[in-house]
């Protein structure tokens, strides 16, 4: 008889490391007040207990005692938005791109935290088809080159059909002060996946965030132009900026080269605002500055 293939639930240690991003999960579940208040009325050994069986099944434990049919009935009579699901989401791939999963299994795990959307979220559906694996970046989980140009394809389509706003932000890190950053394989898969986080935490809940082949990130914003892109993209590049990155020296901070450009008349395609982002982006030089191309 054929052995069961091993879960990601085996593979990162089981019980101890379930307990350990419960753990770091609960932390920061507990320290945002959009999330927090949905448990105000519930006991926190029982809170963490749910957030328990909800990260054992993600991890495909097979004797979880979560069960998903429960689910709507638990999730439903708290009028869980759709932007508060997405923070979750969000917390926990900082969770467990801190306790160092493969990117491919962050996919996987959020791959199946998105599987309960409808049943957590009133009048919403799955948004499966964002995690196929050949849309992933190994290192981070986060969307890939192609997915970076399904999606602007998708929505330049949106640009020209209904004037829809559209635009895009490229980002790479950059060292603040005279500190420098890593230049091993390590030290960028590192920085990768540090980035992954700070940046899905803060950018929109609609906005596709994807991790281009050459390491720099690309932030597609929706329904947005260049007035609104230019706030969002200051916010976000504040929020880098105030991170710390655990260097091989030690702490250090990040700054934030941004690349920004808009849909308009001189954009005549999802392709060249890429080349338009990518030159702005080229232009910022070494430090972290932002460029912003019309």
């Amino acid at each position: 008889m054929s052995q069961p293939s091993p879960t990601l639930f085996d593979k990162y240690g089981g019980v101890p490391a379930v307990r350990s991003l419960v753990r770091h999960f609960h932390q920061r579940f507990a320290a945002s007040p959009t999330l927090r208040r949905y448990f105000e009325n519930v006991g926190t050994e029982k809170f963490i207990q749910h957030h328990a069986e909800l990260i054992a099944y993600a991890l495909g434990k097979p004797a979880a005692s979560f069960d998903p049919n429960k689910m709507a009935d638990q999730h439903h009579p708290h009028g869980i938005s759709a932007s508060s699901f997405e923070q979750v989401v969000n917390i926990l791939r900082q969770v467990l791109l801190d306790a160092e999963f493969e990117g491919k299994d962050i996919a996987q795990i959020i791959y199946r935290m998105d599987q309960q959307r409808h049943r957590i979220v009133p009048d919403t559906a799955p948004l499966n088809h964002v995690y196929q694996p050949e849309l992933i970046d190994d290192v981070t989980g986060l969307g890939n080159q192609l997915a970076l140009m399904n999606t602007l394809q998708e929505e330049y389509g949106f640009f020209q059909r209904q004037q829809r706003p559209l635009s895009l932000a490229l980002m790479r890190a950059a060292a603040t002060g005279s500190d420098e950053l890593p230049t091993d394989h390590a030290g960028l898969q590192l920085l990768a996946r540090h980035l992954a986080g700070a940046l899905s935490r803060s950018a929109r809940r609609n906005d596709a965030l994807c991790r281009r082949q050459d390491g720099v990130f690309a932030l597609v914003l929706r329904e947005t132009d260049a007035g609104k892109a230019m706030q969002a993209a200051r916010r976000i590049q504040g929020a880098v900026t105030r991170e710390l990155f655990a260097a091989a020296t030690g702490k250090q901070k990040l700054d934030l080269a941004v690349g920004l450009a808009s849909c308009g008349e001189t954009v005549p395609s999802a392709e060249n605002l890429v080349d338009t982002a990518f030159d702005a982006l080229g232009r910022t030089g070494t430090g972290g500055k932002m460029i912003i191309a019309a």
